[in-house]
């Protein structure tokens, strides 16, 4: 369908809407003259309308565009699009379908965007997506996914992407709970890849688990780059969100742009954002791999838009025990209300993830190294006094560790006196005496 024929559709539509219902079949046999696909199409569209209870709180000028979306087919799989054949549906949301595609000229696999019909059906805002995935289609950088070709094939818009053969980081996040080294390098390369995006001006405005994608070998790439904004501008209205909490990723009219708990708060009151919402959203996609739960989420996605604007996160240390005070600081400082207090740039947010991912590796060598010495005499036939005795203390206190050195001695002891001076020697120094001698006494 052209742009202009759905214009034509869609004006019909809103003046059959102003007649009254007895009026409308001798309205649109005027209105038609003759063009039964055209009567057709506002019937149905008028018919759907009717049967549809959710369109009450819609914005009557997007009521048609909305119906419209939701007979779009799905591509089946073996169709030919173009030079593509589907292989099959990998998923859907708000930004549209994405299949898996062989690309029959280059003999490779793809990832094929269809997006929405509604985002589609005028002529300006198709230039525009045109415009932001060419922007998004320079991005040279391997943490970003890389864009093929933007392209028409009858009444449907595509974009063409390289195929992730991974998973998302929410099915990572699903399968498990993720350690914090593992945490560290997914967000460092998220970061890397939000730099490279916000030096050529370009802020993602949505990530999120499901825009992350994780391949076998542990490379992370971000989807989506440069869509978000052309959704985002129909969706302003902080007062006409609408709950769908069993759709969270599908955009309505009325609704703000992407998944509630991952949005910054300038965002969810429909201001203008900068690459510092990047940031904030990072911040509850970090918190969330540490934690096992987004910062603000509650029962309701009203609730929840409270929380993100109003309400301060629980520690991390709520959750999980021993995560380090300077990643905790980190988050806390990416997740502040005001984007003033929060990282000035995604530049200045990487030096100190490098740094907690630095820290975190330094702080695990000393305790392995600390811990590996003990076996040295594998294969010498004999054991040190530590491993005889199961003293495996190396990441106790010294304090703890004495203590526990020196129960085990006591039981050696009630059984036997034939020890080596140098435990004896270690007995008594455990429990604060100053000479060896005292164990002879």
């Amino acid at each position: 369908m052209t742009p202009e024929r759905w214009q034509q559709i869609d004006e019909l539509f809103h003046s059959a809407l102003e007649h009254e219902s007895s009026e409308r079949a001798a309205f649109l046999g005027r209105a038609c003259n003759g063009d039964e696909s055209l009567r057709r199409e506002v019937e149905s569209l008028i018919g759907s309308h009717e049967r549809s209870e959710s369109f009450f709180e819609a914005p009557a000028g997007d009521i048609a565009a909305e119906l419209l979306a939701g007979r779009q087919a799905q591509l089946a799989a073996g169709q030919y699009v173009g030079h593509y054949q589907i292989v099959s549906l990998l998923g859907e949301g708000g930004m549209g379908e994405v299949y898996l595609a062989h690309d029959i000229r280059l003999g490779r696999q793809v990832a094929l965007k269809r997006l929405p019909a509604q985002f589609t059906l005028d002529a300006d805002r198709v230039h525009r997506i045109k415009q932001e995935a060419r922007t998004a289609s320079a991005l040279n950088h391997p943490n970003i996914v890389t864009i093929h070709e933007i392209w028409q094939a009858d009444s449907s818009h595509f974009i063409t992407t390289e195929f992730i053969d991974g998973e998302t980081l929410r099915q990572r996040m699903v399968a498990g709970r993720m350690k914090l080294d593992e945490v560290l390098d997914v967000a460092n390369q998220i970061a890397s890849a939000l730099a490279a995006a916000h030096s050529s001006g370009i802020v993602h405005r949505d990530i999120k688990p499901e825009n992350i994608m994780i391949r076998p070998d542990g490379y992370v790439k971000v989807l989506d780059f440069g869509l978000a904004k052309l959704i985002e501008q129909k969706n302003k209205s902080f007062p006409g969100l609408k709950e769908s909490a069993d759709r969270p990723n599908q955009t309505t009219k009325g609704m703000i742009l992407g998944t509630v708990s991952y949005m910054s708060p300038e965002q969810a009151k429909g201001e203008k954002v900068d690459e510092r919402t990047d940031i904030f959203s990072l911040g509850v996609v970090i918190y969330e791999m540490i934690a096992g739960q987004t910062p603000f989420a509650s029962n309701s996605m009203s609730e929840t838009l409270a929380n993100l604007i109003n309400a301060e996160p629980q520690p991390l240390s709520h959750f999980v025990a021993n995560v380090p005070d300077e990643i905790q600081r980190t988050v806390l400082r990416m997740l502040c209300k005001n984007k003033d207090e929060r990282y000035e740039t995604i530049k200045n947010l990487q030096k100190d993830l490098r740094i907690n991912e630095k820290t975190l590796k330094s702080r695990s060598s000393e305790i392995k190294n600390s811990t590996a010495t003990l076996p040295a005499t594998r294969g010498t036939g004999k054991q040190t006094t530590e491993t005889r005795y199961g003293f495996f203390a190396a990441t106790q206190s010294t304090e703890t560790a004495s203590r526990s050195f020196a129960r085990r001695i006591t039981h050696q002891l009630n059984r036997s006196w034939l020890l080596f001076p140098q435990l004896q020697e270690a007995f008594c120094f455990s429990n604060g005496r100053s000479k060896a001698t005292d164990l002879n006494r």
